[in-house]
């Protein structure tokens, strides 16, 4: 049955290249944004699907079965265009997620965690339905734009995200953040980048994007929560990649040459960071949703050095966070160095539109260097500290390993592949630096050949003699247990306060739940224990949402007809 269900992942994995093919999408042209959208899918998907393996004990082959449906449906999301299919799939692939939770026990943080993956999908849904079948082309771009914020948890409309996070299996989390979000980013360069020139939506959500880079860095660090922490960087990273998009399209009809020639520069950028998202935040979430498992806790100060009995290799484990604080070597060294390339080029413009978006730049710089402290936070208290209790031993996880080694990998490789691709056409477009990507190339490879000669080889500092360390606890070994908040409480009181309370939830996403609350109690909601009884009533929600979006279509499609003036008029006369 489980080697089925791989094969049903194999064909889910690499059908949409052959229905692109059928339906003549150009991967290596004008479509290249779908091609990498599926690539990454392709090989990121096969690495999950290696580690669900490993992670679940119970129900594997229908937890992978699960992921055939997901992928497929997503991989025919980016094909489908402007079409009812798009949201049909969409919702399967959301509706799909049920399948991904199913090798665990249901309990209140996974129904939370379902609930808002699927509140998320159906409001979306309801924005796509009205740009597709909407005869007015601006308030059909409005609701495009709106459903893809949603669905890529752009800021201000994020609240769902942690949420989504927090409960789901690690596997689960790695597609959601790592696959999922970039559907949203990839359909609106598509169908809404070309339609923005005349418009001021770049000019509204370009610093918002700005702000939710620095709120998220910011918020992250002071999580106690681990999955909650890297979902924050979540919205973090998503914001960037918003804001690179956004440039793009605010300057790709400015009457200055050099702000288009930045416009394309700032795609290129896009395209960079995606990919480092991508692999990175896939890599982070099923490494640090694996040592949560291994201790039951979800608190970062209670995973305090659970790495060190995980039976994976220090190298191996640090290889996302070194990724998150742009390591040369790594995916996150060339997407953070092009971004400063880029914003020494903004400083050089002239133009007024530059001087409005370089201070929102330097925010996003702060946002990035505080999400990149919330990483190397994680990494620190739980891998490289001394475990604070005595967790049970689970022994090598051979499967782990592999599916981690083979993201890690990833992670390592994919700049060379971006630098020869970028090399390349450098030589062939005037609007790429040649110069600064074979600079920043031969130094990513004196990076890269540095890092695996330190974690490979061997080839690092020999400790002769151990002294002992106190730190204030009355520690008398030769390791110390430093708890992650430790390296957060003391930017708590002038800093972290505004953005996070004392437990470590954000202040602004607890104020937008508690209204929420309030909402649903005046409507007589009642919130549900986490049994079957609940689990059908999400499903519900789901299938009645589908249903809903169906009798708006219908009553669209007869608003076309005039059928409604006819009634009037009957009725008048």
């Amino acid at each position: 049955m489980t080697v089925l269900a791989y094969l049903s992942v194999i064909t889910s994995l690499l059908a949409p290249f052959l229905i692109g093919n059928v339906l003549g999408v150009d991967f290596f042209g004008k479509d290249s944004s779908i091609g990498l959208g599926l690539s990454l899918q392709a090989i990121l998907g096969s690495f999950i699907s290696v580690y669900v393996y490993g992670y679940e004990k119970e129900r594997k082959a229908l937890v992978i079965f699960g992921y055939a449906v997901f992928f497929l449906s997503t991989g025919i999301c980016y094909l489908v265009g402007k079409s009812l299919w798009l949201i049909l799939f969409w919702e399967l692939s959301t509706i799909s997620a049920f399948l991904l939770y199913i090798g665990g026990k249901w309990n209140d943080a996974s129904i939370r965690s379902f609930v808002a993956l699927v509140a998320a999908g159906g409001i979306g849904a309801f924005c796509f339905t009205f740009w597709i079948f909407s005869n007015d082309p601006r308030s059909g771009l409005f609701f495009l734009i709106l459903g893809l914020l949603i669905k890529s948890a752009f800021f201000g409309v994020h609240f769902w995200l942690p949420e989504a996070h927090a409960g789901a299996p690690a596997h689960a989390s790695a597609a959601y953040s790592g696959l999922l979000v970039n559907l949203p980013l990839v359909l609106f360069s598509k169908f809404a980048l070309p339609l923005l020139p005349g418009t001021h939506y770049a000019t509204i959500l370009i610093p918002l994007a700005g702000i939710g880079v620095l709120w998220a860095g910011i918020t992250a660090l002071f999580s106690r929560e681990v999955k909650k922490s890297i979902a924050y960087s979540t919205v973090e990273n998503m914001n960037f990649l918003w804001l690179s998009l956004l440039i793009s399209a605010y300057w790709q009809s400015s009457e200055q040459e050099s702000l288009r020639m930045l416009s394309k520069a700032f795609g290129v950028l896009f395209l960079i960071s995606l990919v480092h998202h991508s692999i990175s935040k896939t890599f982070q979430f099923l490494f640090f949703g694996y040592l949560t498992k291994l201790s039951g806790k979800s608190g970062a100060d209670d995973n305090t050095g659970v790495g060190r009995i995980s039976g994976i290799p220090t190298f191996l484990a640090a290889i996302g966070t070194m990724s998150f604080l742009a390591i040369p070597g790594t995916t996150g060294f060339l997407s953070e160095s092009t971004f400063i390339k880029l914003l020494s080029a903004v400083l050089e413009v002239t133009d007024t539109s530059a001087a409005l978006v370089l201070p929102l730049l330097i925010l996003v710089c702060t946002g990035l260097a505080v999400g990149a402290a919330a990483h190397l936070k994680l990494f620190l208290g739980l891998v490289l500290s001394r475990p604070r209790t005595n967790f049970e031993d689970h022994g090598k996880n051979t499967t782990i390993n592999v599916s981690l080694f083979l993201t890690g990998a990833l992670v390592l490789v994919s700049p060379l592949i971006i630098l020869s691709l970028t090399n390349y056409y450098a030589v062939r477009v005037d609007w790429l630096d040649f110069s600064w990507f074979r600079g920043i190339g031969i130094l990513n490879v004196i990076g890269l050949v540095i890092l695996l000669s330190v974690g490979l080889l061997g080839l690092r500092h020999k400790i002769k003699e151990r002294k002992l360390w106190d730190c204030g606890g009355l520690f008398g070994g030769s390791e110390v247990a430093i708890a992650s908040s430790a390296l957060s409480d003391p930017l708590a009181a002038p800093l972290g306060r505004y953005f996070a309370d004392e437990a470590g939830n954000s202040r602004l996403d607890k104020g937008f739940i508690k209204i929420l609350l309030r909402i649903l109690s005046s409507l007589k909601a009642k919130i549900r224990g986490a049994d079957d009884e609940s689990i059908s009533v999400d499903l519900t929600y789901s299938s009645f949402t589908v249903l809903t979006i169906l009798i708006v279509i219908i009553i669209v499609r007869l608003a076309e007809g005039d059928i409604w003036s006819q009634l009037l008029s009957y009725l008048v006369f």
